[in-house]
């Protein structure tokens, strides 16, 4: 496995972030060998600012449409392992700012493991300092004192260093998905091939809002829509994990969620309750096609 890395970055008009989370890619101790900013369609003034990057490191891939977080990570993932030659690839959303020495530090992880591995993630971490997108550890977890690694299961597309022999193994995200637990799914496929570690010496700023867990109840009533893909993907995750129990118990989570609408007789609550029963019928029978890295 060679040590060039390729880094993806998905964007969708969050421009500020963008030129933050751009010039922290480009400036690592450890250069990346390309950049790969896959932009969802953001409004015209993203397409304009990526042309006057002067860095021949980037290549901007302008969508004629938005296909989501998960549609952007797939081509992205797709595009760096068919048009480089590089074994890892550095995938990231648009606030995330990594510290300049996280690229150097994973691949110190990396090179302590052999390459014995799915994919890395980073240490993320909010603007005030505090954990965000923790990852889901395995059962057994086992920490590697010595190189700072802890043993995971899942992590989310925040800094995510993914190796090439687990991609051709497993395949790509779903981008059906389009937003929401994508990142979960793919990466717990990943680890079925080989384990997957935090690096906790590799820091990433999240610069994200709130870093709070999405809810239907407090959100902003703008935001509502795409919470079909909440309750459809969040199902469709626990009916393949975890089976008929798995199924059973994201239907009572739902029905929870339902009645707290119902009963606390919450704003736009008609629109909250048909978009959780849309999705959980929706989650039912959702039935993905895993693509592959030289799949069209």
């Amino acid at each position: 496995m060679n040590q060039q890395v390729t880094a993806v970055i998905v964007t969708y008009n969050r421009l500020a972030l963008l030129k933050e989370s751009i010039a922290a890619v480009l400036n690592q101790t450890v250069p990346v060998a390309n950049l790969i900013v896959i932009n969802n369609h953001s409004t015209a003034e993203t397409a304009a600012y990526l042309t006057t990057v002067q860095d021949k490191r980037l290549h901007a891939v302008n969508l004629p449409k938005n296909l989501g977080g998960a549609g952007g990570f797939t081509l992205g993932l797709q595009l760096a392992f068919n048009q480089t030659t590089s074994d890892l690839v550095w995938v990231m959303d648009d606030d995330t700012v990594p510290k300049p020495t996280a690229l150097e530090n994973l691949l110190a992880a990396a090179n302590t493991l052999q390459g014995q591995f799915s994919f890395l993630a980073a240490n993320v971490r909010l603007t005030d300092g505090r954990p965000n997108n923790v990852p889901e550890t395995t059962n057994n977890w086992s920490t590697k004192t010595a190189a700072n690694l802890i043993q995971i299961q899942s992590a989310s597309f925040v800094a995510l260093l993914v190796a090439r022999p687990a991609v051709e193994n497993v395949g790509l995200p779903l981008p059906e998905f389009f937003i929401w637990f994508d990142d979960i799914e793919f990466t717990r496929r990943l680890t079925r091939f080989a384990p997957a570690y935090l690096a906790l010496t590799a820091q990433v700023v999240h610069k994200t809002k709130g870093g709070r867990e999405p809810d239907i109840l407090t959100d902003d009533t703008a935001r509502l829509p795409r919470y079909y893909y909440y309750f459809r993907n969040k199902y469709y995750l626990e009916r393949t994990s975890n089976g008929k129990k798995g199924a059973l118990k994201e239907t009572y989570r739902d029905l929870a969620k339902l009645a707290q609408i119902l009963t606390q007789r919450q704003p736009e609550r008609w629109q909250k309750a048909g978009l959780i029963l849309r999705g959980w019928l929706a989650g039912k029978q959702f039935h993905p096609h895993v693509r592959h890295i030289k799949e069209k």
